[in-house]
């Protein structure tokens, strides 16, 4: 079987892989079961139409794309289609967000005759999907899709009260654990409980940085021996860095900015616990790599994590809320060392291992494309 992803956010050509991350390791792993590759039809670095070149040992897609020249996207869209016709073959299209990738990959499944699963990863707070115009978008994603799932049960809910015509199932992101030497510390501060919160800081409100600074402040002042690792880089770094500095709380905050696989695991290994405190997630990769790590965490109920984390694995808090924040981080304080690593990892595991979510995906494409030929 040959399968090709079609992604709305994937890394720029030629760097390290930093963005889409998931949707690579996905890829990855189908690799052991079958051929698969990579189409990102939103490349705003490229300067040619559409390129294609083996990526990180990945076959990679990419046409170039400009906000305000929609008439030019779907050409080149299209062009990069047929070469991946010509070259790829494949069997079943994958699209991620129905109203990003997911919409284009319907409109390709039906003009080359090829079945399309979505995938949703969007919160429907970020998606817009209760709205004109994307309520509509989604719906004919949705309708001419073989197969709807979703990175949460939160997500699956929130979007069959929407779409009650709709069956959408939950399939987590699947996650890739790096088997690193534990026990170094190296990140670490001794005599300190040792928080971490990994979060791209790209926007101003989502990621709950707002919240959980003063809440830090708040610790500090009561007297509780903490520090806090932030793991991630965006345009609001240097805000939340001089947020930091105006709240006296600089030196116990490391700013660690964008950490490849390799160091973002020797951190969280070297963690206590883990912080989310995100306004909405769909999923919240960083809670399920924390607990793939044995670390319990607090988390805001944004979404993701409602549905993920357990009395066993961690503390959700109500989410915009300083107080709910501060209580459930204080009480984590006091008992994380209750908490069992070796039975948080085996849940996670269990639950969002890439090779698990691998075989689910393949069952899926297996009957997309019994299916399609039934039709």
């Amino acid at each position: 079987m040959n399968v090709l992803l079609m992604v709305s956010w994937y890394s720029p050509q030629g760097e390290i892989l930093n963005g889409g991350n998931f949707h690579y390791e996905l890829a990855e792993e189908l690799q052991k079961h079958c051929n698969c590759a990579i189409y990102y039809p939103y490349d705003r670095n490229i300067k040619e139409p559409f390129i294609s070149q083996t990526e990180w040992g990945i076959k990679t897609y990419r046409s170039q794309y400009e906000l305000k020249r929609k008439i030019r996207n779907r050409i080149y869209m299209i062009l990069a289609m047929r070469k991946i016709i010509k070259e790829f073959q494949p069997d079943i299209i994958h699209g991620q967000v129905a109203t990003e990738a997911g919409r284009f990959a319907i409109m390709l499944g039906d003009l080359f005759r090829i079945p399309v699963v979505i995938s949703e990863h969007s919160a429907v707070d970020a998606s817009g999907v209760r709205s004109f115009p994307h309520y509509y978008y989604a719906k004919r994603v949705y309708a001419r899709s073989c197969y709807n799932t979703c990175v949460s049960d939160s997500l699956r809910d929130a979007l069959t009260e929407i779409f009650p015509q709709f069956e959408f199932h939950t399939v987590y992101n699947g996650i890739k654990r790096l088997e690193i030497n534990r026990g170094n510390n190296v990140y670490r501060t001794e005599g300190a409980v040792n928080i971490v919160i990994v979060a791209g800081l790209y926007d101003r409100y989502i990621k709950g940085m707002q919240f959980l600074l003063p809440v830090m402040q708040r610790l500090l002042k009561e007297g509780y021996p903490v520090v806090l690792h932030i793991i991630g880089d965006g345009d609001y770094r240097q805000e939340f860095e001089q947020k930091a500095c105006d709240l006296k709380i600089r030196e116990y905050c490391f700013f660690h900015g964008y950490c490849d696989k390799e160091k973002l695991y020797s951190i969280l290994y070297e963690m206590d616990f883990s912080v989310c405190a995100s306004v909405f997630e769909s999923f919240s990769c960083a809670t399920a790599e924390a607990m793939m790590c044995g670390k319990p965490v607090v988390a805001t109920k944004c979404g993701g994590p409602d549905s993920i984390v357990t009395k066993d694995t961690g503390i959700l808090v109500e989410k915009e809320s300083e107080q709910a924040l501060y209580e459930g981080m204080a009480e984590m304080i006091k008992n994380y060392q209750n908490y069992s690593p070796q039975v948080i990892e085996t849940y996670a595991y269990n639950k969002f291992s890439v090779d698990k979510i691998c075989r689910q995906y393949l069952s899926i494409y297996d009957y997309a494309c019994k299916r399609r030929k039934k039709k």
